[in-house]
């Protein structure tokens, strides 16, 4: 039989394995035969704790794999067949680049006898995916070299070690096969020497010139994160220092003590003109979700001094002064021992920005429900929640008005801001089980309808909350809104699709809801299986509505 082939693919697994890789997302194909039966039969009689996931589509397999790699915080490998399969991994491979998410692409091909001759399902597939990719490399699974298995034991190991290396992000392992595909299933398997890469925490010390500059009055902007192990520490931090946080909604630290929520808000109704500006501003995370925040730091020519070593160099406002490349941790730690106290009042003036934005916020639940009115109601959430957000309206409506009263995790495919895969990274997310949500409008719902086949495929416990304004309901906020001939063809664009009919076509259980009563009942209610719930909105009165609540905000601006 097979046996180079088969030994040579065994290899290649064990040393996923052997650094941390314990999901793998295949999607079906010829080419991928060896690879695939040898995972199936690692995971079903080898090894206990590795999971094989199938999924069609390769562009939803894509954004399965990120799902789990954001929440497991784990390198997760994609498996495909050779020609545009492989194309169809690139949106995912362009979010986790950029979102600093360890995927590994392994992409099968044809060998290079078959290349550029017109063998059909064969493409270009070295340097695929460009500069998306921290690493693109070429190995043979059927090489006669004497040092064949002891390099694939060697360089395996360091690809998967390279992806999870900060700034982490995706590595394209490309493997050409010839036929005979089939692998020796009758063969044992082998071990292999483990590579250690020991995680070395460095103890910081702030320089004078540090000390100096961070004795002044100061916020902390926690921007959004995938690796959430230090956020604990800048809530226990800030708290015992009155430095405010302004908590981007994916920051995984609402709720907070200090936590400022809603800045977006407060600087478009200029309720910031009342605060004393910081002196200082440390920024933890990535580009956070509101850009008129970034505008306000610049207009106030406030230093920023940016920390972590996923996102030196990341920032696109150009507002940082310096950067720090230090873990998170080791930076807090040397804060806490080294820096004194914010002031009282500027703490307390920056925290009476959310006494009335909270106000406002119970205002916005109004029968039948609107956009804001739905986010209000997700502010009841249990604790332990998983919360997974769509791009457009609803990560902006809850990185600015929702304010949840229990821990929850959120999550959003924020690195290059696309809707595409967004219901399949969400059932990635909810893999790992407990209670899971999506909330999401009606047009990222409709383009990703393979996610929702997924979703059911899997098994997951997930509610995917539906806000269907028939549209784009971005667009309206923006200029092009102006060109009443042309915008319901061009932005608006509704789809007229039932999603009660969507749900039935997938066996989902489905539900609409218009009463804010009916929606506090569903939310106090754990995931169970596939859910579909649908309030529909209107795309101006969301406009007239969000109009409204700047307008109060402003309007208590100006009475002061």
């Amino acid at each position: 039989m097979n046996q180079n082939l088969t030994e040579q693919i065994k290899h290649l697994i064990l040393g996923l394995y052997e650094q941390g890789v314990r999901h793998v997302v295949v999607s079906p194909g010829s080419r991928t035969t060896p690879i695939a039966l040898l995972l199936a039969e690692f995971s079903q009689h080898i090894v206990d704790d590795f999971q094989l996931h199938v999924a069609l589509d390769e562009r939803d397999a894509g954004f399965l794999g990120l799902g789990i790699a954001k929440t497991s915080q784990e390198p997760v490998a994609l498996l495909a067949t050779s020609g545009t399969a492989t194309a169809n991994y690139a949106p995912a491979i362009a979010e986790a680049a950029v979102s600093h998410v360890p995927l590994l692409a392994l992409t099968t091909d044809r060998p290079e006898e078959l290349q550029h001759i017109g063998a059909p399902q064969t493409i270009a597939q070295t340097g695929l995916y460009g500069g998306n990719v921290k690493n693109d490399v070429t190995l043979t699974l059927q090489s006669e070299s004497p040092d064949a298995l002891a390099y694939l034991d060697y360089e395996v190991q360091h690809l998967v070690h390279q992806s999870v290396t900060a700034p982490a992000g995706p590595v394209q392992l490309n493997l050409p096969l010839r036929k005979p595909l089939m692998p020796d299933l009758e063969m044992p398997w082998p071990t292999i020497k483990p590579q250690a890469f020991p995680d070395l925490t460095a103890q910081v010390e702030l320089n004078p010139a540090l000390v100096e500059l961070l004795q002044r009055e100061i916020v902390f902007l926690a921007g959004p994160v995938e690796r959430g192990d230090y956020t604990q520490l800048l809530v226990d931090v800030a708290k015992k220092h009155q430095i405010p946080v302004i908590a981007d909604v994916l920051s995984q630290v609402r709720p907070a003590p200090g936590q400022i929520i809603g800045i977006d808000s407060l600087v478009a109704a200029n309720q910031l003109a009342s605060l004393p500006v910081p002196q200082v501003i440390v920024r933890f995370g990535a580009t956070p979700v509101s850009a008129k925040l970034l505008q306000w730091i610049q207009s106030e020519h406030i230093p920023v001094l940016q920390v972590g070593k996923q996102y030196v160099g990341h920032d696109h406002s150009r507002q940082s002064e310096m950067s720090l490349d230090v873990n998170e941790t080791s930076f807090l730690k040397a804060f806490d021992q080294q820096i004194g106290q914010n002031t009282s009042t500027f703490y307390q003036a920056w925290l009476a920005t959310q006494t009335r934005l909270t106000e406002i916020g119970q205002q916005m639940v109004q029968t039948p429900l609107d956009d804001l009115g739905v986010v209000q109601t997700m502010n009841n959430l249990p604790m332990g929640t998983r919360l997974f957000i769509a791009n457009s309206m609803p990560i902006r409506d809850y990185d600015n008005y929702w304010q949840p009263k229990h821990a929850i995790k959120t999550w959003a495919n924020r690195g290059a801001n696309g809707i595409d895969g967004t219901v399949a990274t969400a059932a990635g997310m909810a893999l790992a089980g407990g209670n899971n949500w999506l909330a999401i409008g009606d047009l990222a719902l409709f383009h990703d309808l393979n996610g929702i086949a997924l979703a059911k495929q899997l098994g997951v416990d997930l509610t995917i909350l539906v806000t269907n304004n028939a549209g784009g309901g971005i667009f309206s906020f923006l200029p092009q809104a102006s060109a009443d001939e042309y915008f319901e063809q061009l932005f608006g664009t509704p789809q007229g699709w039932s999603i009660e009919k969507v749900a039935d076509l997938f066996d989902a259980q489905y539900q609409r809801i218009q009463q804010p009563q009916a929606l506090q009942q569903a939310v106090d209610q754990p995931a169970d299986g596939l859910k579909i719930i649908e309030v529909t909105t209107q795309r101006q009165q969301n406009v007239v509505t969000h109009q409204t609540v700047l307008n109060q905000l402003g309007a208590d601006y100006a009475n002061n």
